[in-house]
């Protein structure tokens, strides 16, 4: 496991991603959310392992609430795992300065009390627009937030360049979290990463799987919009990493891991195993020069928006 420093804590490349442990969440996800005993198995199979980051979020159903029943019942000897949590506002645009502080802080003082912290290392918005819709009280309640002890530095969740653009223009932001994988590299094609590395701002990138996609057999696929959009293109994945002698999993995970900029994946399991081949996978080999430059211009005509249509939509 490799490790970055960020708020001065050592941010293991790989981050669990707990919205497993709070809610049923993926295309692929064969077992549904674990209990309370298997999330507690989970967690300790991650951290004593060298896992040193763990990333939630108070619209992750009761995540935050399971982490802090783990870490209540856990002898951790004080090494509390760099926390990220996030919040949104819901107070329309235009209201009060006072009422968007106030549901600011409110909530993160709730998921504080859920995780049975006084402060975590990280807060980001959740829904990007909030960095701009209430004007600077947001960025502002940030800062105080930290000014307070809450938090070490903040940061926002985002998923489009533009969002990007809207956080590089203030020096309070000092994380981010993309979603970036073989099939969406706009990110990274729009020199983006090179940027935050310049500006030292931690990267978290999530959705390295597309939420599982990666994972169904193209052969299998029933949804006519993923049949049209993303079969053809899992099929020229499968042969890319047998390509480079490695399983799907790992050239989706190599690829990405080795981006210059990036501070750690945000990967969630379902069980203790999955962690350990998580790892696994985190700590497995590098891609060729030759195939990571043809995976680099293999993707560029994906239809991201019609895939994310079928994976952001009721699952059934």
């Amino acid at each position: 496991m490799k490790y970055t420093e960020l708020a001065g804590q050592k941010v293991s490349n790989m981050s669990l991603g707990t919205v497993q442990l709070g809610l049923n969440y993926g295309i692929a996800n064969r077992y549904g959310k674990p209990d309370k005993q298997k999330s507690y198995s989970l967690l300790n199979e991650a951290l004593k392992n060298g896992i040193t980051s763990l990333d939630t979020a108070r619209g992750y159903g009761d995540s935050e609430q399971v982490i802090g029943g783990f870490f209540k019942q856990s002898d951790l000897k004080g090494k509390i795992p760099f926390i990220t949590t996030k919040c949104f506002t819901t107070v329309p645009a235009g209201s009060p300065d006072a009422v968007v502080e106030k549901e600011i802080i409110d909530s993160v003082e709730t998921s504080l009390t859920n995780l049975g912290l006084n402060k975590v290392n990280c807060i980001l918005l959740h829904r990007p627009d909030d960095m701009i819709k209430h004007g600077s009280i947001v960025p502002k309640t940030l800062e105080r937030l930290i000014k307070r002890g809450y938090t070490d530095i903040t940061g926002a969740s985002i998923y489009q360049p533009e969002e990007v653009e809207t956080m590089l223009q203030n020096d309070l932001y000092g994380a981010i979290q993309i979603p970036m994988s073989l099939f969406d590299q706009k990110l990274l094609h729009g020199g983006y990463l090179k940027r935050l590395k310049e500006r030292g701002i931690g990267v978290f990138v999530r959705s390295v799987f597309l939420q599982g996609l990666f994972f169904l057999n193209p052969d299998q696929i029933d949804n006519p919009d993923l049949k049209v959009h993303a079969a053809p293109h899992l099929k020229t994945l499968r042969k890319l990493a047998e390509k480079a002698d490695m399983s799907l999993a790992q050239f989706a995970i190599s690829f990405i891991r080795d981006l210059p900029g990036v501070t750690s994946l945000v990967l969630g399991a379902e069980t203790p195993e999955q962690v350990k081949e998580n790892i696994a996978l985190i700590d497995g080999p590098v891609i060729d020069d030759e195939l990571r430059n043809v995976a680099y211009h293999s993707f560029s005509d994906v239809n991201l928006k019609a895939i994310m249509s079928v994976l952001s939509g009721p699952k059934k």
